[in-house]
């Protein structure tokens, strides 16, 4: 005797106290899992909505098979909902299923053919659809992009286009930036004091060169090189020990403005 194995939708519904709310929760559910997946804020949702119903059993296996979009699974649901929800009855269910479908006031392309489905499926016309969005959302109830039609790519590859066009004028941008800035950078380090006020060691160090506070690094640089040159201690290596510490010591002042 050949035995009968049930799906776990259908065992659902056999224990179910109603079976057009297990069907109407995995329907929700499966409308939430289009979006591209079933997230922690739509489960809780789902769950609020399904404490208003009858089905009288855990929803977090219904919610289960929803999340994975067993097709057979959704047309049997389909089935059963529609005998019980057609026409004006359909209200309801279709209004909880636009709430479900738009997140942060967005509706996702193939979600957006699931209402129309879900719309179709219970008798609601598109005009008496679009309205019953309106009346939710407060948007107009867009038609989806068809990716068959040229336009769509033409469109798709335009906005691509911008983005490529924009992130190059960034980049020139930024780089023009670069180099105006090293430029000032140079062009302020040219002089020694420029963009900033000299210390009083700075002042003393550059006396001592015989130079004022607009001196150059040039200028620096050809004072020192005659001081290092007059004062250096080798050339008094035969005048003494005393002479040489003291040209050591000049020769040593000399060289503090370079390093200021």
């Amino acid at each position: 005797m050949a035995t009968t194995r049930f799906s776990p939708f259908e065992l659902l519904l056999l224990k179910s106290r109603n079976q057009t709310d297990t069907a109407a929760l995995l329907l929700l559910t499966w409308v939430a899992a289009s979006k591209g997946s079933l997230s922690e804020t739509d489960r809780q949702r789902l769950a609020d909505m399904s404490a208003s119903m009858r089905h009288g059993h855990d929803c977090q296996a219904i919610l289960d098979i929803g999340a994975r979009q067993d097709l057979d699974a959704v047309q049997l649901a389909a089935e059963v909902l529609q005998k019980d929800r057609w026409g004006t009855q359909a209200s309801p269910f279709l209004r909880q299923a636009i709430e479900i479908a738009v997140t942060e006031g967005k509706l996702a392309a193939a979600t957006n053919h699931i209402l129309r489905f879900l719309a179709d499926l219970l008798g609601t016309s598109p005009p008496q659809f679009a309205q019953l969005y309106l009346e939710v959302i407060g948007k107009p109830f867009e038609s989806p992009e068809d990716p068959s039609r040229e336009a769509y790519w033409q469109a798709r590859e335009h906005a691509r286009q911008q983005q490529r066009s924009q992130s190059e004028q960034r980049q020139r941008e930024q780089q023009s930036h670069h180099r105006q800035r090293h430029s000032q950078e140079g062009t302020g380090g040219s002089r020694q004091g420029s963009g900033r006020p000299h210390g009083d060691k700075t002042l003393r160090a550059l006396a001592i060169l015989g130079l004022d506070a607009g001196a150059t690094r040039s200028e620096i640089k050809k004072a020192y090189r005659r001081l290092a040159q007059t004062h250096h201690p080798d050339r008094f290596f035969a005048l003494g020990e005393r002479d040489v510490a003291s040209a050591s010591m000049r020769f040593q002042k000399s060289r503090k403005p370079t390093n200021t």
